[in-house]
Order: structure tokens, then sequence, then C-alpha cells
């Protein structure tokens, strides 16, 4: 895992029934050079759905890997329970690594969060990454915290940082480059995440539109950094559109069907977008997809 660079998409999750669908949205993805699927994390609803439902979602992504990529199960939940048993079967179909968002609802001190992830470590044969992401677990993880666990845990090879705070992932960075496997995931620091030598993004737009963000890191590989900050600044305007419109994660449903990947209905109880949302995704979709047929990169 620590070879790798570039793009990981934190890929929609399909609806119960359309599991099949995944090595097509794989494909459209492979195609746009997405080399990476993060699994069942903030954008895949993981925590919304049920353990089977995941389990059967993490066994087509990682069924359908090409040689080079990579996939990222993330297996976590209120009850430790059922990370434990999301992290047996991402080791069972062989997984390139789990992820477990810090514990949510109930706020951990920082031993409990060592001994979370202590546990993970113990207990898998592939390699565990911390997820911090603060907006969602209800509190930041402080360097400290992560350097302490990323330190002294063996089995802890990576983090997925989508805290948004450019000054941790400096950090981040400049502590574990070479040793352990930093992703960013916040979009607004696609750019910012390469500039300062990150292994990759781990992004939601790039599930829906990745040769977007695809762009943003090839463009600046390539030293074209007027191209790579244009390109981001379409990437924040993507970003702000499947955010601002319409239901949460149904938005992102829509922008793919909408691109010509259907991956079913929203889970229940989650509403369909009504006709006027409808209309102005499909309007910023259109828009942007025209924008990108001048991506060159």
């Amino acid at each position: 895992m620590l070879g790798f660079e570039g793009v990981i998409a934190s890929t929609i999750t399909p609806s119960k029934g359309n599991e099949g669908r995944i090595p097509t949205y794989m494909e459209f993805l492979r195609q746009h050079g997405v080399r990476g699927y993060y699994v069942l994390g903030t954008w895949g609803e993981g925590p919304r759905h049920g353990v089977e439902h995941r389990k059967r979602v993490a066994e087509k992504f990682v069924g359908n890997l090409s040689s080079g990529e990579v996939a990222i199960i993330q297996i976590g939940s209120s009850d430790m329970d059922t990370v434990m048993e999301l992290l047996r079967h991402a080791n069972d179909i062989g997984a390139t690594a789990a992820a477990a968002v810090a514990p949510f609802y109930y706020r951990p001190d920082e031993e409990t969060l060592f001994r979370f992830y202590s546990t993970l470590s113990e207990r898998s044969s592939i390699p565990v990454m911390v997820y911090n992401i603060p907006s969602r677990q209800g509190y930041q993880l402080s360097f400290s915290t992560i350097s302490r666990i990323m330190g002294e845990l063996e089995n802890v090879k990576g983090i997925k940082d989508s805290s948004g705070d450019p000054g941790l992932a400096l950090e981040l960075v400049s502590e574990f480059r070479g040793r352990k496997f930093v992703s960013i995931g916040s979009d607004e620091l696609v750019s910012y995440c390469f500039l300062i030598g990150a292994n990759a993004t781990v992004s939601g737009t790039a599930g829906v539109f990745p040769e977007l963000v695809v762009g943003v890191y090839r463009a600046l590989k390539k030293n074209r950094l007027n191209e790579c900050f244009r390109l981001q600044r379409l990437l924040n305007r993507a970003s702000s559109l499947l955010r601002n419109t319409g239901v949460e994660f149904e938005t992102q449903r829509a922008a793919l069907r909408i691109r010509g990947i259907d991956l079913g209905p929203p889970p229940e109880p989650v509403r369909q977008l009504r006709g006027d949302e409808l209309e102005r995704l499909k309007s910023g979709v259109l828009r942007l997809t025209e924008e990108l047929r001048n991506v060159t990169v």
C-alpha cells in the first residue's frame, strides 16, 4: 500500500439488489484514471447500511480489482462487534486495507482511542488505517494522538485525514512520509496534499467526476501549475454542487445517474430529489461535463 500514489475514489454505494452494477461503476472510474477505491466510507454511507449489505459491496469491489489497484474497506460502526465482524470479513476477502472511522456518538479519550486501534491492529493480517473525520465522529483527533497510534502500532499502516486542516495534513506528511501511507480526504485540498507530498487523495467527488480529480493530480505531476489550480477551482465547484443540492449522498447517486451510472434508489428512509432539485443538479452536471471536455492532462 505504501507504494501507491494518486487518486482514490470514495465510492458511492449501490442499493440492496444492485451490487451487480459495481463492476460497471469501477470501469467508469478506471477509464478516467482512478486506481483506488475507498469503499463504504462517508460518501459510501457505510454506517447507514446493514452488515450483510456492506459485506456484499466489499466483495464486489475487491473481486473486481485490476492489477495495481487498491481497495480500502471502511469498517467503522458504533459498536465494536460490528467493527470486528467487518474487519474479519475484509481480511477474508483479501482487501488491500481496512480503515476504521474513530469511534463516534460516545466520545473516547486518548487511551480508549489507542485501545480501539490497537485491537484492530492485533487482529488483522491486512493493514489497518485510521480514519479521522471530525464532522462525523464529533471531535478532532490531535496530531499527538494520531502520532502515538501510528508510531506505536505496527499494523496501523496509514491514515485518511478528512479534517480539512492543512496544518494537520502537513504535520502528518512531514512525520510519516516514507514510513506510513498518508492520504488526505478533503476535496479542497487535493492540489495541496500532493504539493506537500501525501501519498494519495481520497476524494468523494472523484466517485462522480473522476477525470476532474485525476486531472488535478496529473497536472501537478507534470508541473503544469496553472492548469492544476484551474482544475482545483473547478473541483471546488463540483464539490459544492454535490454537497449543496438536494439530499446528502442521494445527490451524488443522482449525479452519477445523469452521467450514465445507475446504482439504484437511495436507502430507506432517504428521499429522492424533487424535480426542481434534479433540474438544478442536471444543469450543474452538464456544465461541468462540458468544461471537462477540455481537460487534456
